[in-house]
């Protein structure tokens, strides 16, 4: 998909057919950055625009409020800053297990 411009429509209409919305340029310029963005910014949600990830918020609805005043409605990725070797779930926790550690 090409970039929003005077002319294309944004958001794109989406429809059953529709493909995708390629974000492979936002997800190349945040993948330069992750190791740093973990570093510092572990659960922070980060902004991307184009080539530049603009900077790490608090919440996504900051982030989205920041992309629109700077940009406007355009095309943007929201990211949550993850550590990519973390686990992505725990459901349940048993605190009687013997593995279990309570902090004093």
């Amino acid at each position: 998909m090409n970039e929003p411009n005077d002319q294309e429509e944004w958001p794109p209409r989406m429809g059953p057919d529709s493909l995708p919305i390629d974000f492979s340029r936002e997800e190349a310029a945040y993948q330069k950055v992750r190791e740093q963005m973990v570093r510092e910014h572990l659960g922070k949600i980060a902004l991307v625009h184009k080539d530049e990830v603009i900077g790490a918020f608090d919440t996504a609805d900051e982030a989205l409020l920041e992309g629109y005043r700077r940009f406007g409605m355009v095309k943007m990725m929201f990211r949550e800053i993850r550590d990519p070797d973390g686990p992505d779930f725990i459901s349940l926790v048993d605190v009687n297990h013997p593995s279990f550690r309570k902090l004093n």
